[in-house]
Protein backbone atom coordinates (compact mmCIF):
# COMPACT_ATOMS: atom_id res chain seq x y z
CA UNK A 1 0.00 0.00 0.00
CA UNK A 2 1.30 3.22 -0.71
CA UNK A 3 1.51 6.21 2.05
CA UNK A 4 1.05 9.50 1.12
CA UNK A 5 3.07 11.73 3.26
CA UNK A 6 0.76 14.32 5.75
CA UNK A 7 1.50 18.36 4.52
CA UNK A 8 3.60 18.29 7.78
CA UNK A 9 5.40 15.08 6.45
CA UNK A 10 6.18 16.67 3.37
CA UNK A 11 7.78 19.88 5.17
CA UNK A 12 10.36 17.92 7.16
CA UNK A 13 11.78 15.73 4.27
CA UNK A 14 14.56 17.18 2.84
CA UNK A 15 15.62 19.50 5.75
CA UNK A 16 19.34 18.94 5.42
CA UNK A 17 18.79 20.31 1.72
CA UNK A 18 16.86 23.65 3.31
CA UNK A 19 19.72 24.42 4.98
CA UNK A 20 22.05 24.20 2.14
CA UNK A 21 23.43 27.88 0.95
CA UNK A 22 21.11 29.50 -2.41
CA UNK A 23 18.72 26.38 -1.88
CA UNK A 24 15.21 27.52 -2.45
CA UNK A 25 12.14 25.53 -2.44
CA UNK A 26 10.60 24.50 -5.68
CA UNK A 27 7.90 27.00 -6.04
CA UNK A 28 8.86 29.84 -4.21
CA UNK A 29 10.47 33.22 -4.57
CA UNK A 30 9.64 35.78 -7.28
CA UNK A 31 8.33 33.43 -9.76
CA UNK A 32 5.65 32.34 -7.21
CA UNK A 33 4.53 35.79 -6.02
CA UNK A 34 3.93 36.76 -9.60
CA UNK A 35 1.64 33.58 -9.93
CA UNK A 36 0.24 34.38 -7.10
CA UNK A 37 -1.11 37.80 -7.82
CA UNK A 38 -1.74 36.71 -11.30
CA UNK A 39 -3.99 34.46 -10.22
CA UNK A 40 -5.86 36.84 -7.88
CA UNK A 41 -6.13 39.54 -10.63
CA UNK A 42 -7.71 36.69 -13.22
CA UNK A 43 -10.22 35.73 -10.38
CA UNK A 44 -10.98 39.70 -10.22
CA UNK A 45 -11.14 40.25 -13.78
CA UNK A 46 -13.88 37.09 -14.31
CA UNK A 47 -15.83 38.74 -11.24
CA UNK A 48 -16.08 41.94 -13.25
CA UNK A 49 -16.93 40.85 -16.20
CA UNK A 50 -19.68 38.91 -14.78
CA UNK A 51 -21.12 43.00 -14.32
CA UNK A 52 -21.04 43.85 -17.64
CA UNK A 53 -23.35 43.17 -20.69
CA UNK A 54 -21.14 41.67 -23.44
CA UNK A 55 -19.23 38.66 -22.69
CA UNK A 56 -15.36 38.82 -23.79
CA UNK A 57 -15.54 37.56 -27.15
CA UNK A 58 -18.20 40.45 -27.99
CA UNK A 59 -15.79 42.62 -26.31
CA UNK A 60 -12.49 41.71 -28.74
CA UNK A 61 -14.70 42.07 -31.67
CA UNK A 62 -16.77 45.24 -30.74
CA UNK A 63 -12.82 46.69 -29.92
CA UNK A 64 -11.19 45.96 -33.08
CA UNK A 65 -14.48 47.42 -34.44
CA UNK A 66 -13.80 50.78 -32.81
CA UNK A 67 -11.89 51.98 -36.09
CA UNK A 68 -15.04 52.21 -37.97
CA UNK A 69 -13.59 49.48 -41.05
CA UNK A 70 -16.19 46.66 -41.62
CA UNK A 71 -13.94 43.75 -42.11
CA UNK A 72 -14.69 39.95 -43.65
CA UNK A 73 -14.54 36.80 -41.41
CA UNK A 74 -10.94 35.75 -43.16
CA UNK A 75 -9.77 39.52 -41.83
CA UNK A 76 -11.03 39.00 -38.35
CA UNK A 77 -9.92 35.88 -38.34
CA UNK A 78 -6.47 37.59 -38.79
CA UNK A 79 -6.78 40.16 -36.97
CA UNK A 80 -7.64 38.39 -33.76
CA UNK A 81 -5.33 35.55 -34.30
CA UNK A 82 -7.97 32.83 -34.22
CA UNK A 83 -9.44 30.32 -36.67
CA UNK A 84 -11.85 31.05 -39.26
CA UNK A 85 -14.46 28.55 -37.65
CA UNK A 86 -14.38 29.89 -34.11
CA UNK A 87 -14.59 33.34 -35.73
CA UNK A 88 -17.72 32.63 -37.72
CA UNK A 89 -19.34 30.86 -34.32
CA UNK A 90 -18.32 34.22 -32.45
CA UNK A 91 -19.92 36.41 -35.58
CA UNK A 92 -23.07 34.45 -35.80
CA UNK A 93 -23.34 34.82 -32.30
CA UNK A 94 -23.32 38.73 -32.11
CA UNK A 95 -25.13 38.69 -35.07
CA UNK A 96 -28.08 37.06 -33.04
CA UNK A 97 -27.51 39.76 -30.32
CA UNK A 98 -27.92 42.20 -33.18
CA UNK A 99 -24.32 44.12 -31.84
CA UNK A 100 -22.82 42.89 -35.58
CA UNK A 101 -24.54 43.54 -38.65
CA UNK A 102 -23.43 41.37 -42.07
CA UNK A 103 -23.76 42.92 -45.48
CA UNK A 104 -22.70 42.83 -49.26
CA UNK A 105 -21.35 45.73 -51.26
CA UNK A 106 -22.23 45.23 -55.10
CA UNK A 107 -19.29 43.17 -56.77
CA UNK A 108 -18.02 41.64 -54.19
CA UNK A 109 -18.45 37.86 -53.29
CA UNK A 110 -17.53 38.36 -49.41
CA UNK A 111 -19.51 39.50 -46.69
CA UNK A 112 -18.78 42.61 -44.55
CA UNK A 113 -19.27 42.39 -40.92
CA UNK A 114 -19.36 45.86 -38.71
CA UNK A 115 -20.63 46.79 -35.81
CA UNK A 116 -24.17 47.75 -35.32
CA UNK A 117 -24.76 51.40 -33.15
CA UNK A 118 -26.79 49.73 -30.45
CA UNK A 119 -23.33 47.24 -30.20
CA UNK A 120 -20.88 49.86 -30.22
CA UNK A 121 -23.48 52.03 -27.10
CA UNK A 122 -23.15 48.46 -25.29
CA UNK A 123 -19.43 48.18 -26.25
CA UNK A 124 -18.64 51.70 -24.92
CA UNK A 125 -20.47 51.17 -21.68
CA UNK A 126 -19.02 47.57 -20.84
CA UNK A 127 -15.64 49.41 -21.05
CA UNK A 128 -16.53 52.41 -19.53
CA UNK A 129 -17.36 50.27 -16.22
CA UNK A 130 -14.22 48.07 -16.92
CA UNK A 131 -11.95 50.95 -17.04
CA UNK A 132 -13.60 52.39 -13.93
CA UNK A 133 -12.45 49.78 -11.86
CA UNK A 134 -8.95 49.59 -13.26
CA UNK A 135 -9.02 53.37 -11.95
CA UNK A 136 -10.54 52.36 -8.57
CA UNK A 137 -7.47 50.00 -8.16
CA UNK A 138 -4.45 52.48 -9.85
CA UNK A 139 -6.06 55.46 -7.34
CA UNK A 140 -5.11 52.98 -4.22
CA UNK A 141 -1.44 52.91 -5.83
CA UNK A 142 -1.50 56.70 -5.37
CA UNK A 143 2.14 58.06 -7.02
CA UNK A 144 3.07 54.97 -7.70
CA UNK A 145 0.37 54.24 -10.01
CA UNK A 146 2.49 55.41 -13.61
CA UNK A 147 5.08 53.60 -12.48
CA UNK A 148 3.19 50.66 -12.05
CA UNK A 149 1.64 50.75 -15.14
CA UNK A 150 4.73 51.51 -16.96
CA UNK A 151 6.40 48.46 -14.87
CA UNK A 152 3.35 46.38 -15.78
CA UNK A 153 3.56 47.57 -19.54
CA UNK A 154 7.41 46.46 -19.83
CA UNK A 155 6.86 43.10 -17.80
CA UNK A 156 3.63 42.11 -20.01
CA UNK A 157 6.35 42.62 -23.24
CA UNK A 158 9.08 40.41 -21.17
CA UNK A 159 6.79 37.46 -20.86
CA UNK A 160 5.36 37.48 -24.21
CA UNK A 161 9.05 37.26 -25.26
CA UNK A 162 9.76 34.43 -22.60
CA UNK A 163 6.80 32.60 -23.12
CA UNK A 164 7.32 32.31 -27.37
CA UNK A 165 10.91 31.55 -26.95
CA UNK A 166 9.61 28.74 -24.10
CA UNK A 167 7.04 27.63 -27.18
CA UNK A 168 10.41 27.73 -29.98
CA UNK A 169 12.41 25.31 -27.42
CA UNK A 170 12.39 21.76 -28.23
CA UNK A 171 9.34 20.07 -26.66
CA UNK A 172 7.74 23.24 -26.33
CA UNK A 173 4.53 24.01 -28.04
CA UNK A 174 3.95 26.10 -30.85
CA UNK A 175 2.15 29.43 -30.57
Amino acid sequence: MHHTPSRDEEDDVGDERKDAPGWTAPGTGRGRAIATALARLDRSRRVAEQSVTLGVADIRLLWMFTDGRPRTLRQIAETLGLEQSTVNRQVNGALAEGILRRYREPGRSAWLVEATDAGMRTFEADVASSFGAYERALADLGEDADRFVELLERYGRSFGEAAHAMADEPGGEEG
